[in-house]
């Protein structure tokens, strides 16, 4: 009857000593889930910055805008377009008259060709 008491006393211990390492590592790993929930909020905050930081730097306002300012762009004339009979038949778009506007772009092209052409002739 003794031998059958120690018996059952060390299963009780053994199973409280498991029963505390159970929970000891439970503990672990709720804490490491709030840790990496904490850094997929985190992560899923700062996608959703960026999304919204990307729509903003993306409108079309925005960029014509900048566009129009920057580079000294203009919108495209009816003019400046080539029909498609035209590159159909091989037709040189340079052949037709054009009656445009400059931007900035041709402008600073043009200006870079014209000193290309006078540094070659010297």
């Amino acid at each position: 009857m003794r031998s059958l008491c120690l018996l059952a006393f060390g299963c009780l211990a053994g199973l409280l000593l498991f029963t505390y390492d159970l929970k000891f590592k439970t503990r672990q790993l709720e804490a490491r889930a709030q840790v990496l929930t904490g850094e997929l909020q985190a992560e899923s905050d700062f996608l959703a910055l960026m999304r919204a930081e990307d729509g903003y730097l993306s409108r079309p306002e925005r960029i014509e805008d900048m566009a129009r300012k920057e580079l000294k762009l203009e919108p495209i004339t009816p003019a400046q377009l080539v029909p498609w009979k035209a590159v159909l038949a091989g037709e040189d778009p340079a052949s037709q008259p054009q009656s445009y506007r400059k931007d900035g772009i041709a402008a600073l092209i043009e200006k870079a060709s014209a000193q290309a052409g006078a540094t070659a002739s010297q």
